[in-house]
């Protein structure tokens, strides 16, 4: 089930707040220094600088279970080499101030990417293989179901993680950009959906055409 849609095109776009196209009255709110450019194929992207940030606050639509599962995917470009430093892409926290969440970040010193997700013993991790091309557009879903945590990149499986403890669920704000604790990312990122439900790799491949 699709809870919600940022396609970020010029409709859905009132000043530096971003409607969610479903309709569900979900909003995500840009920095001064986020840019809206033109997106992959269709729609528009969001353009961060490593310091600006989007936000979707909390909201019971957003809180992601792994009794139901869950789905996140967007369309990323990365615009910048490796820093050195950890750079956030997406991070939704279990609530507010709360240093526990999920999240997806850039390794320091490679195009590659980290997922983290917190379970009752402690954060699990899948990094992906791939390495991504900067300034190339990459589709990338995270999925967590009540056994496992998979990263598909443009519609392939790229990594599985077991999930033997509980998760903690992530009911606080969506990050995009920069997280509150650390850098973000210098690119774009596009077509961000969340899903109530775990999808399938068939589904991925779907959304990402």
């Amino acid at each position: 089930m699709l809870t919600a849609h940022w396609t970020f095109d010029a409709e859905t776009i009132d000043g530096r707040q971003v409607a969610d196209s479903t309709g569900s009255g979900l909003t995500a709110i840009m920095d001064e220094t986020v840019d809206v450019v033109p997106g992959r194929v269709a729609g528009q992207a969001l353009a961060f600088d490593g310091e600006s940030r989007a936000t979707i606050p909390a909201a019971p639509q957003l809180v992601l279970s792994q009794l139901f599962g869950f789905s996140i995917a967007f369309h990323l470009q990365v615009t910048e080499a490796p820093t050195g430093e950890w750079r956030g892409i997406l991070y939704k926290p279990v609530a507010e101030h709360d240093a526990r969440g999920f999240g997806v970040w850039l390794y320091p010193d490679m195009l590659r990417l980290r997922v983290q997700l917190f379970t009752a013993k402690g954060p699990e991790y899948a990094d992906s293989r791939r390495i991504l091309r900067a300034r190339q557009w990459t589709h990338v879903a995270v999925i967590v179901d009540p056994d496992e945590m998979y990263v598909y990149i443009d519609g392939e499986l790229d990594g599985a993680v077991p999930l033997p403890s509980p998760v903690v669920t992530p009911a606080g704000p969506i990050f995009l950009g920069r997280d509150p604790t650390g850098l973000g990312f210098t690119g774009l990122l596009g077509d961000l959906r969340v899903y109530a439900t775990a999808l399938t790799g068939e589904a991925v491949q779907a959304i990402m055409d």
